[in-house]
């Protein structure tokens, strides 16, 4: 190993340098993923925090971290090889296993988001297929060239990589097993991001339009109109409600995209030249190709540890577990004993006046019936008035106004019962994505 070019000469020692950058960037994000799915272990395992990890994405995330953890190892072991065995044909395997894997699991997370969000699909009935789907590509993909022997040691570079020596069946196996897949991968992503942020840019202009529109249109309803008793449901905007989450689990995927094109432009740009670097520009590309491949492990265990969905597990463990080491703290004082809670409850009270005013604008004397105690029973009120039978055929005013009434506390449990709808629908948008 020596040839030259332009007064570059690739030596042993370069090639050391290449494979320890690939070894140590492969170990330290084996370790980082290892350290993130620790903390997601104790997290999902207790009750008070386990529910803010309860998303598909987040899930498929698990998934990934851990076939990214293997790549890591098996990267690291291929980076240390120093001659041909048969641990070097094992650990490219799952090197091209876990690297096919991760590289479409990330995909199905921006497919996930996009048939949610645009194509209205329940995200927790195509979990599974996501996942069975990924690993039935990736071992379909991997088995063949790890069958025929194509993994192993590579003469040419003196690594773990693609073992035939003839760069032509090198390249053809490359491309079919590895660089078209990620290619398509990339395409895939950069797809669904822009039809994602197509569909948000869209639906935030449509929400901005509609909210000027339904405030014209309040300020201009007559009194008449708004006693009706019947609501319309403007339908909830997930769009503009999740649009920060939805950002950051795009970074999922965009992360893949773009680590995939550096490395699938490195590995055509090597397997195109002639056997080993012969400038220093092909080094470069070398051992960018190698920081890569081996800091690809760090960033998604970076993403993942900054997930906030993961932020606020932990900080509701934390505050969990203070809230009991407080209130234990407090019951075996020898002090005055006091309470400590997690959650403070705040009471409100709230005293309504009713006010009534006719069209016209003038105002009605209050009914001796407000002036009532709340705390009368309806045992002390008349029959009449108890079995709501009032007779108002001799006062129509007060028929009016019984009506109005009922009407707004009609309005007001229906408003009630579509907040608590709103709540829900957004929390299952929430676990789909």
């Amino acid at each position: 190993m020596g040839q030259s070019d332009g007064g570059f000469v690739f030596t042993d020692a370069d090639n050391r340098v290449s494979n320890l950058l690939w070894a140590v960037t492969s170990s330290l994000g084996a370790g980082l993923c290892f350290l993130v799915l620790l903390v997601i272990a104790v997290v999902m395992i207790h009750p008070a925090s386990r529910h803010q990890l309860d998303r598909v994405s987040f899930r498929i995330m698990i998934y990934a971290l851990i076939a990214n953890m293997v790549f890591g190892i098996a990267s690291t072991v291929s980076g240390l090889q120093t001659y041909d065995s048969e641990t070097c044909n094992v650990a490219m395997w799952l090197l091209m296993l876990t690297l096919e894997l991760s590289t479409f699991l990330l995909f199905c997370i921006a497919l996930n988001l996009q048939l949610v969000l645009v194509h209205g699909v329940r995200g927790q009935m195509m979990e599974k297929y996501y996942i069975i789907g990924s690993l039935a590509a990736a071992v379909a993909i991997t088995v063949p060239p790890f069958a025929t022997k194509q993994y192993g040691w590579d003469p040419i570079n003196d690594a773990c990589w693609y073992s035939s020596d003839d760069t032509a069946i090198r390249l053809r196996w490359q491309i079919g097993t590895q660089i078209f897949w990620s290619l398509a991968s990339v395409v895939g992503e950069f797809v669904t991001f822009f039809v994602v942020l197509g569909y948000m840019i869209r639906h935030q202009v449509l929400h901005g339009n509609a909210v000027r529109s339904r405030s014209h249109s309040t300020g201009t309803r007559s009194r008449a109109q708004s006693i009706n008793t019947t609501t319309v449901r403007v339908p909830a905007n997930h769009a503009k409600t999740y649009q920060t989450v939805i950002i950051r689990i795009s970074l999922y995927p965009l992360a893949s995209l773009i680590i995939n094109t550096v490395t699938v432009a490195c590995d055509l740009y090597a397997s195109t030249s002639d056997g080993t670097p012969k400038s220093q520009t092909a080094y470069n590309v070398l051992l960018l190709n190698d920081f890569c491949y081996g800091g690809r492990a760090v960033v998604y265990a970076a993403l993942a540890a900054t997930d906030p969905s993961l932020v606020r597990a932990v900080k509701s463990l934390w505050r969990h577990t203070r809230g009991k080491t407080d209130n234990t703290s407090g019951s075996t004082s020898n002090g005055p004993k006091t309470t400590t809670t997690s959650h403070g409850q705040i009471t409100v009270h709230i005293e309504l006046s009713e006010v009534r005013q006719l069209d016209d604008g003038s105002e009605l004397p209050v009914s001796p019936s407000m002036h009532k105690p709340a705390s009368q029973s309806s045992a002390t009120l008349p029959k009449d008035v108890e079995g709501g039978d009032l007779d108002h055929d001799d006062d129509p005013m007060t028929a009016r106004l019984d009506a109005m009434r009922r009407a707004q506390i009609g309005r007001a449990m229906d408003m009630r019962q579509d907040a608590l709808d709103r709540r829900l629908e957004r929390k299952d948008f929430k676990r789909q994505i």
